[in-house]
């Protein structure tokens, strides 16, 4: 209105408090998955530590005692040594020709804690005495003689060659002849795969071969006061049968105070029976006397079993001097 005086400022500006943005409000769910991650960290680093410790005490560090069937056998460095000298006693029992996966452990072996002063054998002694003391049971090829047991091999084949060879031992003893057809086994043979004590088994034919034609040594027992056959057989550790078999001119059933006895379990033996044709010159009448006995050659196929002589056969006589009689006298 005019007249009346304008008291405002000329430039009023009208401002507008301004106020600055909240901060979001946590999320509870990412802070605990935060805590348990952190937690979860800690928790591995700590498991880490103290497997590291366990497997360097229990493997590494501490000394342990191999019990064998509950006896103390070998006290070595750490577990590690232990589970590595069984491994290595276990395949030189078996032989690098087979696989010890095959194998069964008869005995329980356990492996305690040793004090850090127990005296400790070296890696070689301590193999050599468990590769003793271990008894292992190996799937392999055996020889079965009349049904029986004998040696076992890898392969079939190798048992074959066995076999073969076992033959030819036989029909290369003296006296050299030519021979009358292939030689023969006598007992019934076969050849199964079958679990048996690593005593019987060989790593190849040449080697098992000479089972069957070497007989072991003797192992003698002298008959006490009141000994009985079965006694002595299961106080050796054998069947009555092998007792019988290993003393052929024993009468097991009158035993006297004093017999020595065998009381080694023989081997399953093969008879080989070998014929061979020989030719030789003689007199037609042998007992006569030279003048008048005649000559003659005579062929013959002689029979051998194991290299003695069982029968002779004439085969051909070609009459090369007759004989003289008391007529041409």
């Amino acid at each position: 209105m005019p007249g009346r005086e304008n008291n405002a400022p000329a430039n009023l500006v009208m401002s507008i408090p301004t106020s600055k943005p909240s901060p979001p409000s946590p999320n509870p769910l990412a802070s605990q998955l935060r805590l348990f991650q952190r937690l979860a960290a800690g928790l591995t680093a700590a498991l880490l530590v103290g497997a590291g410790a366990f497997f360097y005490v229990r493997h590494l560090g501490q000394p342990v005692t191999i019990f064998v069937n509950g006896k103390p056998a070998a006290t070595v460095a750490n577990r590690a040594t232990a589970n590595s000298l069984i491994a290595a006693a276990e395949q030189a029992k078996v032989g690098t020709a087979y696989a010890t996966d095959d194998a069964k452990r008869m005995q329980s072996i356990v492996m305690l804690p040793a004090a850090a002063n127990t005296p400790q054998e070296t890696d070689s002694a301590v193999k050599s005495k468990l590769a003793v003391l271990l008894t292992l049971h190996l799937k392999a090829f055996v020889i079965l003689v009349n049904g029986h047991p004998s040696v076992a091999l890898p392969t079939p084949d190798a048992a074959t060659d066995t076999l073969r060879i076992v033959k030819d031992h036989w029909a290369k003893l003296p006296p050299t002849a030519e021979l009358e057809g292939e030689p023969q086994i006598v007992e019934e043979i076969a050849i199964e795969k079958r679990v048996v004590d690593t005593s019987l088994i060989r790593q190849d034919a040449a080697s098992a071969a000479p089972y069957f034609w070497t007989p072991p040594p003797l192992k003698s027992y002298k008959v006490q006061r009141g000994d009985i056959g079965s006694r002595i057989a299961r106080r050796n550790h054998i069947s009555l049968t092998d007792l019988i078999t290993a003393n052929p001119n024993v009468n097991i059933n009158r035993l006297k105070q004093g017999n020595v006895l065998n009381v080694r379990k023989m081997p399953r033996l093969l008879t080989v029976r070998v014929r061979k044709t020989m030719t030789t010159e003689e007199p037609v009448h042998p007992n006569a006397p030279a003048e008048q006995a005649g000559r003659q050659r005579v062929t013959y196929v002689v029979t051998y079993l194991n290299g003695q002589e069982t029968r002779r056969e004439a085969k051909e006589v070609t009459l090369l001097e007759k004989p003289l009689t008391r007529m041409d006298l």
